[in-house]
Parts: structure tokens; C-alpha cells; sequence
């Protein structure tokens, strides 16, 4: 599974235990920390949406909405921490801390069980990126005990919450003009008959590519198509702008492929 969730309106649902209630979609799973302390004392959970939206750097677009809903049975505090993302070749996700770019407001929040919060995001960075950047939202459960007000730790407090999740929604922020550009090659195909792939995206947009449709042809015509769930590309399916990525797809994928082998992607 790769962390990135195509757009739309995700709907997670974490229950008592830190069991997967439900997820719209399984390439989400991994966009989603999860901490298990100890077992909850009372059945707790949330949903946020969405988990990956795009924004414009500057005017009415370049601010979302986040709903956040308490779906357990007990009061929830919650932090949001606004960050910005980096991704290596390997696709390995860095997030780091970024307050400058983004205005998250309210910071911290509790929700009573059963209600709704919204939470407004906004860029505020520079207003004139000539290329898209990946943002994101970490929105943390706070271990607080609700019967004293006391954070856990405290010398009179009894956390009714041991179990905390942490979910991550990513933030495209992209200007209008943007676009990707995904060239895939194969560079070796392996004596068990898989294949290890470069991506480079010389363009300046981002690439979502948990939709893609991948199509690998031998030099006899047969053909292979495959969806992204069939693609090794790390913990994190969005290709940045001027980024590679090594990729590889296992032998039982593409059986019967022989020789020189090329490359099709298709991005919904």
C-alpha cells in the first residue's frame, strides 16, 4: 500500500482497540499513523475528511476545510500540526514541522462524542511558487483526562484515553498552471522476470498515482496491464516535481514478458 489517497472524500473510522472500522479506499491505510498505548477504556474513534485535497497558493482556493468527527463515546482532544513533505528516490516520506507556510486555525480542539468539528487550513507561504510542494495536516489525539482536566501524567490524572491515532491528510498546493510530467523506463529486466523501473517527473506539478493504470510490452507485442497496487514505489505514490523514483514490479505480475520491455502510464 502506498501513502497518498487519491482526491475525494475519505471517510476513516477507527474503533475501540485500534481496529480499521472501515476505509473508502485500502491505498489510505497507509497515509495513517496509528499509536497503540493500551487498550481504550471506552469505545473511541474519528473520521476526518478529506485525507488529500489540492489548493492554489494564492485567493479564494488556496484555503480548505477539515471536518473532523468524533465517532466514539467519549470527549477527544486533538492537536494539528501542519508539516511539509519531502520524498526520497526510494520513496521514503520525510515530514518536517512547517508553521511559516501554513495557517492552521483552531490549533487544538476538543470534540464531545457524536459532534463535528471543522478545522480551516490556509496557505500563507509564497504566493508565487512556480511549482506545486506537498503539505500536510498530522492531527494528533491528546492523552487528556476529561473527569480532571489533567493532561496524562499529571500527578491526579487518569487518562481515559490510552489509545491515541494520528491521522496524516496531505495538502497538494499546486499554482493553476502546474502539470506533471511522468516519463517511466525500465532499467533491468531481472533473471526471475521482474522489473525494476525509474520514474522522473520533469514537470511542475505533482502526480497522484494510486489511479494509474500501468501497461509493460515485449518486443513480441504481448502486454501487461497493472494497477498501482502491483507497483513497488515505496511508502509514498505521489510523484514531486523534478523527482525520480525507483520502482519494481514482482515476476507474478508480469508473466511471460521476454526481451526489451517498455512502458505506458495512464493517469486518470
Amino acid at each position: 500500500m502506498h501513502g497518498i489517497a487519491p482526491t475525494g472524500d475519505p471517510m476513516l473510522h477507527f474503533g475501540a482497540g485500534g481496529r480499521l472500522m472501515r476505509i473508502a479506499y485500502p491505498l489510505w491505510a497507509a497515509a495513517i499513523g496509528l499509536l497503540a498505548i493500551a487498550q481504550p477504556a471506552h469505545a473511541q474513534g474519528y473520521q476526518i475528511q478529506p485525507m488529500l485535497a489540492t489548493i492554489r497558493p494564492t485567493g479564494p482556493d488556496s484555503r480548505l476545510t477539515l471536518s473532523i468527527k468524533n465517532t466514539g463515546e467519549v470527549p477527544i482532544m486533538l492537536e494539528m500540526i501542519p508539516f511539509r513533505a519531502s520524498v526520497n528516490e526510494t520513496g521514503t516520506p520525510t515530514r518536517v514541522p512547517e508553521d511559516k507556510d501554513l495557517l492552521v486555525y483552531p490549533a487544538q480542539t476538543a470534540i464531545p462524542p457524536g459532534r463535528e468539528q471543522t478545522v480551516q487550513i490556509r496557505y500563507i507561504g509564497d504566493a508565487a511558487l512556480a511549482e506545486a510542494r506537498m503539505y500536510g495536516v498530522r492531527v494528533a489525539q491528546l492523552p487528556i483526562d476529561f473527569r480532571t482536566g489533567a493532561a496524562k501524567g499529571g500527578a491526579n490524572a487518569q487518562a481515559d484515553v490510552k489509545v491515541s491515532f494520528n491521522f496524516l491528510s496531505h495538502i497538494i498546493v499546486s499554482p493553476e498552471s502546474a502539470r506533471s510530467d511522468i516519463v517511466v523506463e525500465v532499467v533491468e529486466h531481472k533473471a526471475d522476470g521482474g522489473l525494476t523501473l525509474r520514474l522522473r517527473n520533469p514537470g511542475t506539478g505533482i502526480a497522484v498515482l494510486n489511479s494509474a493504470r500501468w501497461t509493460f510490452t515485449d518486443a513480441s507485442g504481448k502486454s501487461v496491464e497493472l494497477d498501482t497496487d502491483h507497483v513497488q514505489l515505496g511508502d509514498f505514490s505521489a510523484l514531486l516535481p523534478h523527482q525520480d523514483r525507483l520502482a519494481s514490479v514482482a515476476a507474478k505480475d508480469v508473466p511471460g514478458l521476454t526481451g526489451t520491455i517498455t512502458s505506458k502510464l495512464e493517469i486518470p
